[in-house]
């Protein structure tokens, strides 16, 4: 039986199909059906790519065979994008066998040129599909990120301690500095003793920066299902650096890192993967024992994969336990500490990259996890060296951020290579730029209030390209999905906060000579 659409239902259906008379008899099906149809034909690899990058589909409708183009090359350009997204292919040319293919390679059903009944069904059956595939993905992302944000909370004293520490040295420093100024007049020893107190507070801040970074990295949201290569030494040591306060009282820290390839995955999962299980190592340790107990970290290559080693001196795991270690809300920690998804999700963030974990471990004597990941395939290209900027010319600069200090911190560091205009405002900057005024380069914070620079940059796309351009964007992490999107976007115009003077002068000079 037919389930007919409620009359109006909105359906973008990308429709891939080099003849427009059977294009336009799809059409009419559905029309017929009761849907409001938005659509483009497409009948090319290079076609079907742009309607996928400029626009989201509900529906993709598939001839078999074209003169230059496929049903399974269309297919393989979604899987490419990771787009979960109905795929039914319609032709009247291949057989059962081919049919069975397509099938089992993601296609989500067969149907027969000119005979069109299950059309209206098939989309329908398809749509409630894909709705209930998104609902699950999306209460899945909820508990990734919740239990990502609960691993952080069990640190979260620990966290505010390891930036405490330095901070304090910043504070000290900084106001015993200025209480020689103003009792010295700086005269030439004490200039010297004030260059010692500022250094401090440097390496101080810079201890700050490297923490709020790894923090950025593990609590990033938005990018989850982007996948390339990851430098895994990079996303253990964050994860130990966020989890420091938790095993420094508890046991010694050892590090024996091979010689590995980068691992295919997402940096932000593995991360959460790997900060569980040194939480968990760390936790099987009693306090106040440090020098008697180890955890140990160990990377050796596989065979087209990488290996990593969580081993501990705990307490050791039951073996009746071993069999349910992985099951979800099962724990053998005391009430109230832990969530019991902690080693369910690592087993997911596992499953999800193609690799495995398993462990080992014997009561009273400790435990291993050991996980295998697949490496990266290809080589990754390394980002150009700061230190290599030619040069540049003297430039007229804007700067655009809501924070006052932060755009007169900018512009002490830019002002004696650069002409630099600031505005602590968006909006003020587009009327701005609509009088006229001609700039090399734009730096603009992502976030403001009423006009965020996404909005700026949007405006100038449509009535100044040229400046939007040369648009560079400031931001301190994106925490919104619009704002994660927008940056995966536009990945070569970001400098990230909080930046130092030498990585923004080599950054700028960098941008000018490409302009």
């Amino acid at each position: 039986m037919n389930t007919v659409a409620r009359p109006g239902a909105a359906l973008a259906v990308l429709i891939v199909e080099d003849n427009p008379h059977d294009a336009a008899l799809l059409l009419r099906e559905l029309k017929r059906g009761g849907y409001e149809v938005a659509y483009e034909r497409v009948d090319t690899p290079e076609a079907m790519a742009a309607a996928l990058d400029r626009q989201s589909w509900d529906i993709v409708l598939s001839d078999y065979s074209m003169p230059r183009f496929s049903a399974p090359a269309a297919l393989a350009l979604i899987k490419e994008r990771r787009l979960d997204l109905p795929f039914i292919i319609i032709s009247g040319t291949i057989g059962e066998e081919t049919a069975v293919t397509s099938l089992r390679a993601g296609a989500h059903d067969f149907l027969v040129k000119g005979a069109l009944a299950r059309l209206l069904p098939a989309i329908e059956r398809e749509l409630r599909d894909a709705s209930s595939r998104a609902e699950r993905k999306r209460i899945h992302e909820q508990l990734l990120i919740s239990e990502r944000m609960a691993s952080v909370g069990t640190l979260a004293a620990g966290v505010a301690h390891e930036i405490n520490n330095p901070l304090t040295i910043v504070v000290g420093n900084i106001d015993v500095a200025m209480e020689r100024l103003a009792a010295t007049g700086a005269g030439g020893l004490a200039l010297q003793d004030i260059a010692k107190i500022l250094q401090d507070a440097q390496h101080a801040a810079e201890r700050v920066r490297i923490i709020v970074r790894d923090l950025k990295m593990l609590s990033r949201t938005g990018d989850e299902e982007q996948h390339g290569p990851v430098d895994i030494h990079h996303v253990l040591d964050s994860s130990l650096r966020i989890a420091a306060n938790e095993i420094r009282h508890r046991a010694r820290l050892v590090r024996e890192y091979g010689d590995v390839p980068q691992v295919e995955g997402n940096e932000a999962r593995l991360g959460q993967l790997f900060l569980n299980l040194i939480i968990n190592a760390a936790q099987a340790i009693a306090e106040g024992r440090a020098n008697a107990n180890e955890i140990r970290i160990v990377t050796r290559p596989g065979e087209g994969d990488v290996v990593i080693e969580v081993h501990d001196t705990g307490c050791g795991i039951p073996n009746e336990a071993l069999k349910r270690i992985f099951d979800a809300f099962y724990t053998t920690k005391p009430v109230g500490i832990g969530t019991g998804l902690g080693l369910a999700i690592c087993h997911r963030i596992v499953a999800m990259h193609h690799g495995n974990i398993e462990v080992e471990s014997e009561e009273g004597r400790g435990t291993v996890f050991r996980t295998t990941l697949p490496a990266a395939r290809g080589i990754a290209v390394p980002a150009p060296a700061l230190e290599s900027a030619p040069a540049a010319r003297r430039a007229r600069i804007l700067v655009i951020d809501d924070e006052a200090g932060l755009c007169a911190a900018v512009e002490r560091i830019l002002e004696s290579e650069h002409d630099v205009v600031t505005l602590q405002s968006a909006g003020e900057a587009s009327a701005l730029l609509r009088r006229g005024e001609a700039f090399d380069l734009i730096l603009c914070d992502l976030m403001m209030p009423e006009m965020t620079g996404m909005d700026l940059y949007a405006e100038l796309v449509q009535s100044q390209p040229d400046l939007a351009a040369k648009m560079t964007f400031m931001t301190g992490g994106a925490f919104t999905e619009n704002t994660s999107r927008f940056l995966a976007q536009h990945p070569g115009k970001v400098i990230d906060k909080p930046f130092t003077r030498s990585i923004l002068r080599e950054r700028v000079r960098l941008l000018i000579g490409e302009s």
